[in-house]
């Protein structure tokens, strides 16, 4: 009892110490004056509202291609070609949302953040357009890095990947 007390304060101290983090995207970040830039593809946005589990960054992907991270009050955006895709977010679980894209529409997805039994939880979950706006409206657009990054994002995370299926 004492030792799980102990990982749980030092993960606590840990959290406080590195601060809120940052949603980073990796992939080309869509011209957000328009509702769509290429009216043969469609638009995905993972937005994470809240401040809950502030200190935990979430891993977004798209099928098997990283897309970015997401921090408290924070969003990604893509655009990608239509046709049945999944969206996966990692956390302390991994929440599997399977959508089929239209050409030329905007789907909104809220990352939920939940307890979890060491770092938080997170669930994907649907939204409709208006919901999605607003909430969009309400976060920040994401700290954009090169490929190039996002390779060497890969090569940690593939390394750290027992940390990631909890």
């Amino acid at each position: 009892m004492n030792k799980l007390l102990s990982l749980l304060s030092i993960i606590f101290l840990f959290s406080m110490l590195t601060g809120c983090a940052s949603t980073v995207q990796y992939v080309p970040f869509p011209d957000q004056t328009k509702s769509i830039e290429n009216p043969e593809m469609s638009r995905i946005y993972v937005v994470r509202p809240t401040i809950f589990g502030g200190g935990i960054p979430m891993k977004v992907r798209n099928d098997d291609k990283l897309i970015g991270r997401t921090g408290p009050k924070g969003y990604l955006c893509w655009e990608r070609k239509p046709g049945k895709t999944q969206i996966i977010g990692t956390s302390e679980n991994t929440s599997v949302l399977d959508v089929n894209l239209k050409k030329g529409l905007a789907y909104y997805i809220q990352q939920h953040v939940q307890m979890g039994f060491i770092i938080a939880r997170n669930k994907l979950s649907l939204l409709n357009e208006d919901e999605g706006k607003l909430k969009v409206s309400q976060c920040k657009q994401p700290i954009l890095k090169e490929l190039k990054e996002q390779a060497k994002e890969n090569e940690t995370s593939e390394s750290n990947e027992e940390m990631d299926d909890w």
